[in-house]
């Protein structure tokens, strides 16, 4: 009981529940995203075809998180969590059962992760909506802290288990674990004693709604600068898979391996970081979040004219860590300022902002490094990003 009460979040029944599963759901995710892109890759040959299967997946979070965000404040957040893992657990079978049948086709895959992506739309913005009444607000930095632990932990064990299985079974049997990766959390949300009360609101059009979210965001300097700042970082410094392999091939000259191991690295920092910053409680000022913030942007300044492959590394797994540190007091900061009956709409529309604004941003990024070579393009990118934050997200001098 001691280790637990280092982590507040874990103290409460139900979120370790939660969070138990989470690991095994989350391993299955990162299964079929591994195995999806290495089968998609095999079957077109295409470092386009292979992009297009990512804006595939991405492009529902543009098109329905600002709807749903207003669906959710309405309905049990709960409830609608059982939901999407039901759906989720539906695709997954889908998908294995397309391809044991040999039915495959590109067009077919490029369906299933516009699915995904849809699901994801309603799941994203509920979870994180459903955060402070599963553990509280006094345990709700906490608990966003060992969610990301878990995402980056298992974004380091998933790819590499899937590589080892891959070489014994099939694809669709990646895709049935992956299905059966869902079932105890599904049983947990079940048995999950959260009493999460839906207040009755009069009928309005969705449209009256989402404006009355956006005008919440807007009138409140801790959502809105903290939605810009997460944008500006999203786009620009969180895009790894824009210029890793870049920065891996033609800086280190390390190719492949080094790209895996830029990931290793990053995933490494940001895993050490969820672990400590689950032992926190605290709520961190504005300009604490701003200075992370910063520090992404100069961390990647630095690791522009590194050459050599340990010191590169070791930049990589800081960048990690103050990407994740940000991340986590931006995303507690919103959810705490926001009021509890325009939480589901504001928690759509950072996911709105930060999954919308990384297609833009890994196209700027690869613009600007196809233009002037890698190195001085990561710097370009690095003294952007802090002059885009120091413009549009310095927190008031009196805060």
């Amino acid at each position: 009981m001691r280790l637990l009460q280092l982590f507040p979040a874990l103290t409460v029944k139900n979120y370790r529940i939660f969070w138990i599963t989470q690991w095994v759901a989350l391993i299955g995710f990162w299964l079929q995203l591994t195995a999806q892109q290495w089968l998609v890759y095999t079957m077109t040959d295409s470092a386009f075809l292979l992009g297009l299967l990512s804006a595939c997946q991405f492009a529902p979070s543009l098109l329905f998180t600002l709807f749903t965000g207003f669906w959710i404040d309405r309905h049990n957040k709960r409830k609608i969590l059982l939901g999407t893992q039901c759906t989720y657990i539906a695709q997954a079978a889908l998908l294995g059962l397309l391809l044991w049948t040999g039915n495959e086709t590109y067009l077919w895959i490029l369906f299933f992760a516009f699915f995904v992506g849809s699901i994801d739309a309603f799941d994203m913005p509920a979870r994180m909506a459903f955060m402070p009444e599963l553990v509280g607000k006094k345990a709700l930095h906490s608990a966003i802290s060992l969610n990301s632990a878990n995402f980056n932990l298992t974004r380091m064990i998933g790819p590499l288990l899937a590589a080892f299985l891959l070489n014994y079974i099939s694809y669709s049997s990646i895709f049935f674990l992956n299905a059966l990766s869902l079932i105890p959390i599904v049983i947990a949300y079940t048995r999950m004693n959260v009493n999460s009360v839906v207040e009755e609101k009069p009928e309005s059009h969705p449209l009256k709604e989402i404006r009355e979210g956006l005008l919440q965001a807007h009138k409140n300097p801790v959502i809105f600068k903290n939605l810009i700042a997460a944008g500006l970082v999203s786009g620009l410094i969180l895009n790894l898979g824009t210029y890793g392999p870049l920065f891996a091939d033609r800086v280190l000259h390390a190719g492949i391996n080094g790209f895996g191991s830029i990931l290793f690295a990053a995933g490494t920092g940001s895993m050490i970081c969820g672990v400590l910053s689950a032992m926190a409680s605290r709520q961190f000022s504005r300009k604490f979040i701003f200075g992370n913030a910063i520090a992404c942007g100069l961390t990647l300044m630095a690791v522009s004219h590194v050459s050599f492959q340990i010191p590169a590394l070791t930049i990589f797994g800081i960048l990690g860590f103050s990407l994740t540190l940000f991340l986590i007091n931006c995303n507690a900061s919103i959810q705490m300022a926001s009021p509890k009956e325009y939480l589901g709409r504001i928690m759509g529309l950072y996911t709105f902002v930060f999954l919308g604004s990384a297609p833009f941003g890994s196209l700027l990024v690869s613009t600007i490094i196809e233009f002037i070579g890698t190195s001085m393009g990561l710097l370009v990118v690095g003294a952007l990003e802090i002059g885009l934050l120091s413009i549009f997200a310095r927190p008031d001098e009196k805060k």
